[in-house]
This record gives structure tokens, C-alpha cells and sequence, in this order.
């Protein structure tokens, strides 16, 4: 669901107004929690594999198109061999599996609750880059972020909510929201490898990631005996509308949105902290959209939570 470095398109050209780029990466992080909300209020609600696969073919297909209007061709032709396997590994790791356990917990546990533990990639990500090979040293406001950004999901999830969830369902979509953290921190040191080794376009690496993406869920739906069944429930109309939209806002736009937040923003770490802004605005939007309830303790939790990784991107 949400993009690794590199994932995106540098297409534009320099900021249009003063504090674009910060408006463009809280845009991004609107657009991740409003498809969340859209893709939880589907009835009657498709599985996570199907979910995951029809997101993965929509978003697909609009990458494919931008790559055709902006360079003739559908094909990428910017990355060489190496590169290519590169980023399939990387979409798959977290286009396949990292979104389909993260889609298995959004129905578990709600897009709020699932987003908050997903804020925990970049601290993650940290981490594991900290060790060989990678081996990147990281100054001490980095370490302290860390540290409370955990320490804030831990108190999200330190006791059941009340009410609304039931015990088996809670923690099944904690464990799930965890491993999807995992694939899609693999999925962004990949793609942060592949990026560092070569001048790979962008775009040209979106397509091949949104596509290994693609063809990795169909192959995991064809061996395990669920692709037609995903098809069947994306074929009605309600279902496929509903998912196209959250896909073409949230996964398409979303990205474009994240990349110009990049691109333009005075500070890189300012636009990636508003990037992580998503569970903060999905607290409103899941009480008035999906009903949710939330405790003092799980309000704080996500201002701690997203304290931590603003301290991550600005200390880093």
C-alpha cells in the first residue's frame, strides 16, 4: 500500500508556489489514509487477497499508462538485467506479500489501528540498516526517534480496545500489520540498494515494481486455488468501482503526491515527517466513516508514535 524510495516519479519540474512540497507530502499521506477508509467500507467485503490483487492490477495499469503517455512505449527500457530482478524482488516483497498481510489486518482491525503499526518501517528499516552489509550509522536523534516511535505503538497495542474487536481478531491483525512491516522494510532496502547501484529511472522501476507486484499475488492466488474466487468478487460492480477509485487515489496519485513532496519540499525530512501523518488523519476519518472508537491511551499513542518518526527524519 504505501511506496518504498524510489517507488515514485520525478516528472515535475520545480515547485509551483512556495511550500508546495509540503502541501504535496500531507496530500500523499490523506490520500494512503482516505483509500484505507474506502477499501474498509466495501460491502459485501472482499478478502485480502482479493483486495490486495485488484489494487495491485488498477494501480498497474495507471503506471503502465503514465510510462506510455510519457515515453512512447509500456515497456520499460531504462534498467538492465541486474536491475530489473532488483526491483522485482522488491515488488514483490512489498507489493505481494507485505500489502496482503497488511490487507489481512485492515480488515481485522481497521485502517487506524493497522496504519499505526505500520508507521514502524522507518524504525525498522533503520535498524536493519544499521547491520552488514548495509552497515549505516545513523546519529543519536535517530536512535532516541526509534525508541519512541516503538514505544508508542507499544502502548497502542499494550491492551485490547474496548469493545468493537474481538480478542483473536486483535491481535491476528496486530501479528499481520507487524509481518507486513517486516516485507515492506525488506522491500524498501531493496529498492534503496538498486536505486544507489545505478541511474535507474523512475518511472521505469515504478512499472517494474507495480508489476512484479501484480503477477507476484496471481501466482501466490493460482497455487493456492483462490484467483478465480478473486476474480468473482472483483467482477461486481460496486466492488470494482470502490477499489479502482481507492486505488487510483490512494496507491497511483498517493505516490505521485509522495514524490513531488520530495522533490520539492525545502526539507527532505519535514515532507517524509508529514508523510507519516496518516495515522493522525485516519483518527477523525475512521470515527466518522467507519464508526471506530479510540481511547485517550490510543490518541496518544499515535501523537507519540508520530513524534518518533519526526524525530527519525529530521534528526537523520
Amino acid at each position: 500500500m504505501l511506496p518504498a524510495p524510489g517507488s515514485g516519479l520525478l516528472l515535475l519540474g520545480s515547485a509551483p508556489f512556495p511550500g508546495a512540497g509540503e502541501l504535496s507530502a500531507a496530500l500523499s499521506a490523506l490520500l494512503w489514509g482516505s483509500s484505507g477508509i474506502v477499501m474498509a467500507r466495501i460491502r459485501p467485503a472482499p478478502t485480502a487477497g482479493a483486495l490486495n490483487y485488484g489494487k495491485n492490477v488498477a494501480a498497474t495499469l495507471c503506471f503502465i499508462a503514465l510510462l506510455w503517455i510519457v515515453s512512447g512505449s509500456p515497456i520499460p527500457r531504462g534498467l538492465d538485467t541486474r536491475m530489473f530482478w532488483i526491483f522485482c524482488a522488491s515488488g514483490f516483497l512489498g507489493l505481494a506479500l507485505c500489502d496482503t498481510f497488511l490487507m489481512r489486518s485492515l480488515l481485522d482491525i481497521g485502517p487506524q489501528r493497522m496504519t499505526l503499526i505500520f508507521v514502524s518501517v522507518p524504525a525498522l528499516t533503520a535498524l536493519i540498516a544499521a547491520l552488514p552489509p548495509l552497515s549505516e550509522r545513523a546519529p543519536w536523534p535517530v536512535w532516541v526517534g526509534i525508541a519512541v516511535c516503538l514505544g508508542g505503538i507499544t502502548l497502542a497495542i499494550r491492551r485490547q480496545p474496548a469493545g468493537g474487536i474481538e480478542p483473536v481478531r486483535f491481535k491476528r491483525g496486530v501479528r499481520n500489520a507487524f509481518i507486513a512491516a517486516l516485507f515492506q522494510t525488506g522491500a524498501i532496502l531493496l529498492a534503496r540498494y538498486g536505486l544507489s547501484q545505478a541511474d535507474a529511472p523512475l518511472l521505469d522501476s515504478a512499472v517494474v515494481r507495480m508489476t512484479a507486484g501484480t503477477v507476484g499475488v496471481a501466482i501466490l492466488g493460482a497455487f493456492g486455488g483462490r484467483l478465480g474466487s478473486w476474480h468473482r468478487q472483483l467482477r461486481r460492480p460496486s466492488t470494482a468501482l470502490m477499489l479502482f477509485i481507492a486505488s487510483f487515489f490512494g496507491t497511483f496519485l498517493g505516490i505521485l503526491a509522495n514524490q513531488a513532496g520530495l522533490l520539492w519540499a525545502t526539507n527532505a525530512g519535514v515532507a517524509t515527517t508529514l508523510n507519516s501523518m496518516m495515522p493522525i488523519y485516519l483518527l477523525p476519518l475512521s470515527v466518522i466513516f467507519l464508526n471506530e472508537r479510540f481511547g485517550r491511551r490510543e490518541v496518544v499513542a499515535t501523537l507519540i508514535a508520530v513524534a518518533g518518526v519526526a524525530l527519525m527524519m529530521l534528526g537523520s
